[in-house]
């Protein structure tokens, strides 16, 4: 059986009846209302929602009288980009101080996780760095918006050093650090032959050095990547009820690929029968296979070495921070996706991405001849939302004290770790209006006896006065990101000797490191971006003391920016900052609904305020492309209730 089995278009294990709640084919009936949404978090995921509705409301409006959004109001810590501030101030009054895209921003506040900055001419990506060709709703962002966003090459990478003439000062390739000056691998040497000669070379080394292990990892990335290829096909078709997932293990379900986030990234790779050398791993297990067996045939031959725990590894803790047993296959899997396809950045900053989105929605209503043209109807506010408390009809947004006004759906495209929100219901019997209890974000566990859970106190009543409790939240929801700390520094020199490299050889433009290498040198990756100027971009679990810093860069080197994602001394940023999910080796792909809380269907009413959960999808995978996704889930779900499409009712999947 095959790891990845590709299904049918349609498959889901379970039933689904068409619900919208809202929906109303009679055009007199749906223009009644116009509806407000509100979005908390103005990254990829809610900027991509904010243009997916976008669409629908377009698309709803050419086929009947009007649109049905009256407006859509993006909250975020961060500045809103230039046409979208509510004062048409600028926030340029301390230029001698060096920002990032996510300045400026309240004091422990991480901001989006896709952020960039300038330095010394240099667009230096502090969090997401690289786009995967494949990834064809940011392809399909790009391609919306082509004067703005432009394909460049990712830095610290070596694209166009490929196509260029030797120049043995400049760095090349990449190398695999192993620490105490040891090297598992390196490609820096390559520099040496012809650029013609370098594009064989790689794969060449790869086959020799990881043998039939290259290939059955190439083989299974490609069954995930036409899995993923089947998630669009699903996501664009909006008259199938089937298509429609409420949560992300349903997608993961329909396309085949759930199992592989319900188990480690280690066991993922056993079972495609990947060679594992328990001696490069600083928490040794034993193997079926070990490097110190004397049947290993792998010791006898030159230049062999381990895939798994090199290559796979490396590119795991360059990405998410984590080794195998920490990854779930799913995650795992479209880390090492990007080896296998063109990688790209956006010219002037991945954050680029987030603005035009939020253009190409305006530009969407400025072109509509049957809906209202209004600079307001696409709004992005630089606020802290603090709390959402919902009335049953609609729910009010809060800035500490002042209200930001009440709205038909919120999106919350933000963490639910980090967003620090209060989510609040009013008593659902309305005796007491002034009461406020914490809102059911996991679910309730209905009619059960106050016997059976003692000590109980996270209760509510329902619309019959009968006690509820409240499901706790999944794990997924709860448990802290992983900290990474990104580092840039200019004036740097590297110390050839701390790495155990000659002078007058090559140095890897890219550094990854093994697990040992992490656990000595404290860093997951080192980027050189500039030699000429000793641009240096370094990602570290923790922040790198000034001792550390000058045995890798001497003491002229100069700290240009640091960002902090997570961790750190402050307790309050630890705990509600991070890089990456933590996904515990597929302990934790248990995700929540992309429906949070329903007031219709709490308080039995025939419609009522939603509140939609764009980042549940980060319980089995995170990237840019996963964000993505996510937001067109919801902004189908959010389309189908607000009535803006008709999916046909399907009661089953034996009915297509």
């Amino acid at each position: 059986m095959e790891l990845f089995p590709i299904l049918f278009l349609f498959v889901l294990v379970h039933q689904h009846v068409i619900h919208p709640v809202l929906a109303n084919n009679d055009d007199e009936a749906a223009n009644s209302k116009r509806y407000r949404i509100a979005i908390i978090g103005g990254g990829i995921s809610g900027s991509f929602v904010t243009k997916y509705i976008s669409e629908y409301d377009i698309s709803y409006g050419k086929q009947r009288k009007q649109c049905l959004l009256d407006k859509i109001v993006v909250y975020d810590i961060s500045p809103p980009p230039s046409g979208f501030s509510d004062d048409g101030q600028s926030n340029d009054d301390n230029n001698h101080v060096l920002k990032s895209s996510s300045d400026p921003r309240p004091e422990n506040w991480q901001g989006s996780r896709v952020s960039s900055i300038t330095v010394k001419d240099t667009v230096i990506e502090l969090g997401a760095s690289i786009i995967y060709d494949g990834n064809l709703l940011v392809v399909e962002m790009m391609n919306g918006d082509p004067d703005n966003l432009v394909r460049d090459d990712p830095m610290g990478t070596s694209k166009k050093e490929e196509e260029e003439g030797n120049n043995s000062r400049e760095p090349y390739g990449f190398g695999i650090y192993h620490g105490n000056k040891e090297w598992l691998l390196k490609t820096s040497s390559f520099a040496n032959y012809p650029p013609f000669f370098r594009k064989m070379l790689l794969p060449i080394t790869f086959l020799w050095r990881y043998n039939l292990d290259y290939f059955r990892l190439q083989q299974a990335v490609k069954r995930a990547v036409s899995a993923f290829d089947i998630v669009y096909g699903l996501l664009n078709d909006t008259k199938n009820e089937l298509t429609y997932f409420e949560s992300p293990m349903e997608l993961w379900d329909a396309i085949g690929l759930r199992t592989a986030a319900a188990v480690s990234f280690h066991d993922l790779l056993d079972g495609l029968g990947l060679y594992r050398d328990a001696s490069l791993e600083m928490q040794q297990e034993t193997t079926t296979e070990s490097s110190n067996s004397w049947w290993n045939w792998r010791k006898w031959l030159p230049g062999m070495g381990c895939m798994r725990s090199e290559l796979v590894t490396a590119m795991t803790i360059n990405t998410y921070n984590a080794d195998l047993n920490e990854m779930n296959g799913l995650v795992g899997l479209v880390s090492y996706v990007p080896s296998s396809g063109e990688l790209f950045s956006v010219k002037g900053g991945n954050n680029k991405l987030m603005e035009s989105a939020l253009y190409q929605s305006r530009r969407l209503y400025e072109k509509a001849p049957k809906c209202e043209q209004s600079k307001e109807r696409i709004q992005r506010q630089q606020k802290q939302v603090t709390t959402v408390i919902s009335n049953g009809d609609t729910m009010e947004l809060l800035s500490n004290e002042d209200s930001l006004g009440e709205f038909d759906v919120v999106i919350l495209a933000a963490p639910l770790q980090q967003c620090r929100i209060q989510f609040l219901v009013h008593n659902p019997m309305g005796m007491d209006d002034s009461i406020l209890h914490p809102m059911p974000l996991g679910g309730v566990h209905e009619n059960e006896d106050v016997i059976d859970r003692p000590g109980r106190t996270d209760t509510i009543n329902n619309e019959h006065g009968d006690l509820a409790f409240v499901a706790p939240l999944p794990s997924s929801a709860t448990s802290p990101y992983t900290s990474v700390v990104t580092t840039v520094i200019s004036n740097a020199t590297i110390n050839t000797s701390h790495f155990g490299l000659d002078d007058n050889e090559p140095l890897p433009r890219t550094i990854l490191v093994s697990e040992r290498g992490k656990m000595l040198e404290g860093i997951t990756t080192l980027r050189i971006m500039s030699m000429e100027t000793g641009l240096i971009k370094i990602f570290s679990t923790e922040e790198l003391s000034l001792e550390h810093r000058n045995a890798l860069f001497g003491s002229h080197h100069i700290i240009e920016y640091v960002q902090i994602w997570g961790g750190g001394d402050n307790r309050e940023h630890s705990r509600t900052g991070g890089a990456t999910p933590n996904f515990a080796g597929g302990r934790n792909s248990e995700s929540l609904p992309f429906l949070l809380y329903d007031s219709s269907k709490h308080l039995s009413k025939s419609d009522g305020a939603a509140l939609y959960y764009v980042n549940a999808i980060e319980s089995s995978v995170a990237a840019i492309e996963i964000s993505a996704i996510g937001a067109k889930s919801v902004a189908k779900l959010v389309a189908r209730r607000l009535g803006l499409v008709s999916p046909v009712a399907v009661s089953s999947r034996d009915e297509l």
